[in-house]
């Protein structure tokens, strides 16, 4: 019997685990690959676009859209976002360090809680408002000590690319249970072609090769498309609790092999945001566990 059926829960903890581990090296791989990230990006979104659309189309059988139907509406929204949070994700790695363009990066659900108030007009929990705001001087912290040095534009990018994907996580609420995956990968490959003009392309060594080959091809889509298969099985804070150790893990090991220091104010303002999403999170379990009882 499938694991899926009998343990439903510890089935989703196992593909979430592995889904955030095989997430936990992609910084370090385009750090390794370095160069041009502009150019990085429409590689990364060439390939991990195209095995996407492949598996999409050519090998699951699962439901799915027609490639209109997956560029048209708020599924074309949805790949729009998607493709523009790769870009400036690899933007940002290129003009700050890891551990800033993570931690800001956190602060994606919190942002995405806020817009759904927007525009979904959902209110937001007290317990959730003072998140957002804690969050927020965790980012202030963050970028404070980037002031006078060459990460602010990083940091400033690392920010609108958190504000992108709260925007794709709100749009995918809004359409609800459907299979996003084609016009995930449409996006990532109408992404790299739009940014393809502005890439700074070079040679690269075998060693690089095989590095974008590892960040495009494998990590990216295994990484989404198990983390994809998660919140069928967990409840979304117990996700979100997962997906918090990206955050913690990326950074150390980035330092452990290259020996980037992310800096005390990028570590306070870090741990202000992690301890801010974490009790949020925490609340969140609690709160549905409450619902179940």
């Amino acid at each position: 019997m499938k694991l899926s059926s009998t343990h439903p829960h510890a089935f989703g903890v196992l593909v979430t685990a592995l889904g955030v581990l095989v997430f936990v090296p992609d910084a370090l791989l385009l750090r390794l690959i370095g160069g041009d990230m502009l150019a990085v990006s429409v590689w990364r979104g060439l390939l991990a676009g195209s095995m996407f659309l492949i598996w999409s189309y050519c090998i699951s059988n699962a439901p799915r859209p027609t490639l209109r139907d997956s560029l048209s509406g708020l599924c074309l929204l949805v790949a729009v976002l998607e493709g523009a949070s790769m870009i400036l994700f690899c933007a940002s790695i290129g003009h700050t360090s890891v551990s800033n363009a993570l931690f800001i990066f956190a602060t994606a659900p919190l942002i995405a809680a806020a817009l759904s108030w927007v525009f979904l007009r959902e209110t937001i929990p007290v317990q959730t408002l003072m998140a957002i705001i804690v969050s927020m001087l965790g980012v202030i912290v963050i970028v404070s000590g980037s002031f006078g040095g060459t990460s602010l534009l990083g940091d400033g990018l690392a920010f609108l690319n958190a504000c992108t994907v709260a925007g794709f996580y709100v749009a995918l609420r809004k359409i609800g249970p459907k299979n996003m995956l084609p016009s995930i990968g449409a996006g990532y490959v109408i992404g790299a072609i739009c940014v393809m003009p502005f890439a700074d392309f070079q040679s690269y060594t075998i060693a690089q090769i095989g590095y974008l080959f590892v960040n495009g091809a494998i990590i990216l889509p295994v990484a989404i498309g198990l983390l994809s298969i998660g919140p069928r099985y967990l409840p979304a804070a117990e996700v979100s609790m997962f997906t918090v150790l990206e955050v913690i893990l990326a950074p150390f090991l980035v330092w452990l092999v290259l020996g980037e220091n992310p800096g005390g104010q990028s570590l306070i303002g870090g741990a202000i945001i992690i301890s801010a999403i974490f009790a949020h999170t925490l609340w969140r379990l609690r709160k549905e566990q409450n619902k179940e009882l």
